[in-house]
């Protein structure tokens, strides 16, 4: 294979690349919605026999900011943002590993609260779970 065609290839293969890795990123930037927007809490705890849905309306654009004015949650804050420690009484217990998974629709979060956009109809789960 000549020079030409090497240098080529390589350019080709460098701007696909490249193209990917915007492609990636643009794919998974969290978006945000402004505005009011209607979304359920959902709050299991089967140590404590507890299953509750509420419906709920804000304009917070994360799910962190929600979080400080729900009334019942109770949390920390920490470098990392806001930390749930319990909802309505029911606190977690890391002596025994219970503590709270935050899941949107259905599927485990991977970020922190305050990292969790805010959208119109989805549905925020908290289950407190045991064991790591």
């Amino acid at each position: 294979m000549s020079k030409k065609k090497k240098i080529t290839l390589i350019s080709v293969f460098v701007a696909v690349v490249a193209v990917a890795a915007i492609v990636a990123v643009v794919l998974n930037q969290k978006s945000t919605t402004a505005g009011v927007k209607n979304f359920k809490v959902q709050i299991v705890s089967e140590r404590d026999g507890y299953d509750q849905t509420a419906d709920c309306k804000s304009d917070a654009e994360f799910l962190g900011e929600f979080l400080r004015t729900f009334e019942g949650c109770e949390y920390q804050e920490s470098d990392y943002g806001i930390y749930v420690t319990g909802f309505d009484g029911m606190k977690e217990d890391l002596d025994n590993q219970y503590w709270w998974c935050i899941s949107v629709n259905g599927e485990a979060a991977v970020t922190g609260a305050d990292e969790i956009p805010l959208q119109d109809g989805d549905t925020y789960n908290f289950t407190l779970k045991q064991g790591w």
